[in-house]
């Protein structure tokens, strides 16, 4: 096995959480640029210790900026094995890959997300350390997204994401539009079998939780599913999901496409269902000050910090591109007319 020991099915792990435990996030990228240095300031502050991002056909600059980061130790940035056998499937392909990686293989924990997801952890300091100490010993915390909207934001303006983008959609929904995605806290180990984007598929003696330490027995029980019902799971962590920014960078988005299949462009029928601001009560205080200050510290590399004002500049010329474009601009005249 590539993978070290889970704790046992009933939770009693003579170590918990982990000494000097390490957690890994892999994902995804393309033309992300203008959002990634504050994506991994958060998620450095949080506690996760090791990166691993794969890439194909960025144009704006977000492969160099992973190059950056790669040099200064704070990711490990690779080409998307997919381009090897010229697949279109780049996140399973690199899904599969990462396995085979020295940080999957020293790490204790492991999470596929996005770039547009935060772990925003409820409790303490809003560390992972404190989730784990609240939520007892697990194999998988499968935490639920929390969507937020476009804030009736039009256009694109550098800026911390959490901060531009505050309401949401609400926690506590009616029973018809309770279903949420997930995405999973994965303790590698003998209980794993695969790990996937939204969950892993484990043996049946695994301990599986939801975002309130719950047990979760539907993902075990239904390999199939892939979200649940999110009221009550928000109590010790929620994944904020910031699926469209300003309609400017969703033009950007729908032009560069799904990060899972290439070609498969993001739909009207997207920014309706996601675009909601029912609340603000997500908030980001408790992990702001530590992430600030690692944010900082990244900046003050001075090639990174050229990198990412480049990466904006393209962004913004993108946009100025698609906004010409009579293709994107009814698409846009469309959200406004419609969805707004």
């Amino acid at each position: 096995m590539l993978n070290k020991p889970a704790p046992n099915a009933t939770g009693q792990d003579a170590a918990w959480p982990p000494a000097n435990g390490r957690t890994l996030i892999v994902t995804c990228m393309k033309d992300e640029g203008p959002f990634i240095v504050e994506w991994v300031a958060w998620h450095i502050a949080a506690g996760v210790t090791d990166f691993v991002v794969f890439t194909n056909d960025c144009s704006d600059g977000t492969d160099r900026i992973l190059d950056r980061l790669d040099d200064l130790g704070v990711v490990t940035h690779l080409p998307n094995p997919a381009l090897a056998s010229e697949s279109t499937y780049f996140q399973p392909a690199a899904l599969s890959y990462a396995p085979y990686l020295r940080n999957w293989r020293e790490a204790d924990f492991v999470i596929s997300m996005d770039v547009d997801e935060f772990i925003n952890v409820r409790v303490g300091q809003g560390r992972l350390a404190d989730l784990f100490a609240a939520a007892g010993p697990f194999d998988v915390l499968s935490m639920t997204e929390l969507n937020h909207g476009s804030n009736q934001k039009e256009h694109f303006t550098p800026g911390w994401v959490i901060d531009q983008f505050p309401a949401h959609q609400t926690e506590q929904p009616g029973k018809w539009k309770a279903q949420r995605g997930v995405k999973s806290i994965v303790r590698l180990g003998d209980q794993v079998r695969q790990v996937r984007n939204h969950r892993p598929d484990m043996t049946e003696h695994a301990r599986w939780l939801d975002g309130s330490a719950r047990p979760l027995p539907l993902l075990a029980e239904d390999r199939t599913a892939n979200g649940i019902d999110c009221r009550g799971t928000y109590e010790l962590v929620s994944l904020d999901h910031f699926p469209l920014r300003s309609l400017d960078s969703y033009l950007v988005k729908m032009f560069r496409g799904d990060v899972v299949v290439s070609g498969k462009q993001v739909s009207q029928r997207y920014w309706r269902t996601r675009n909601q601001h029912d609340s603000t009560g997500s908030r980001f205080d408790r992990l702001r000050p530590e992430a600030e200050r690692v944010h900082e510290d990244l900046m003050g590399d001075d090639a990174l910090d050229g990198l990412h004002a480049e990466a904006c500049e393209a962004h913004a010329a993108r946009i100025r591109h698609l906004t010409s474009d009579p293709h994107f601009a009814e698409r846009r005249d469309w959200v406004l007319a419609n969805a707004w």
